[in-house]
């Protein structure tokens, strides 16, 4: 098992989302992925992957436009299996830093990811 496969997965998932590439985005999850999060009253976020690369495509510009710093940091990864990782990364986006745990799958040989919990603070408030 190579974390640097995972890592690349993860740079790009950086990459992309510093750049508002919502096609880049599109490579890195699978294509039935999900991401969870508990909105400001508590309840479920339940977004699909094609919602995701929507907002970071075209409702996200990109940081790199606004000026605004680039922070990202892979703060773990664990392989729970030969096919099965976990990562948790930060990532700031304009002006929130978001913790991610990122779950990835090997599928015919291809990381991506399939899952991701989030949740985010305000950049000010977040040792970076």
């Amino acid at each position: 098992m190579d974390a640097n496969e995972i890592k690349k997965v993860i740079q790009a998932y950086f990459d992309t989302g510093y750049d508002a590439d919502g096609e880049g985005m599109a490579d890195v999850f699978h294509d039935v992925a999900h991401l969870y999060s508990c909105d400001e009253n508590g309840g479920l976020i339940n977004w699909d992957k094609g919602f995701f690369v929507n907002i970071v495509g075209t409702s996200v510009p990109g940081a790199s436009e606004n000026g605004y710093p680039r922070y990202d940091e892979i703060l773990s990864i664990d392989f729970t299996g030969e096919n099965t990782a976990v990562a948790r990364v930060k990532v700031r986006v304009g002006d929130t830093v978001y913790t991610d745990i990122l779950s990835f799958l090997r599928i015919n040989g291809k990381w991506g990811i399939i899952a991701k919990v989030f949740t985010g603070a305000p950049a000010d408030s977040v040792s970076a």
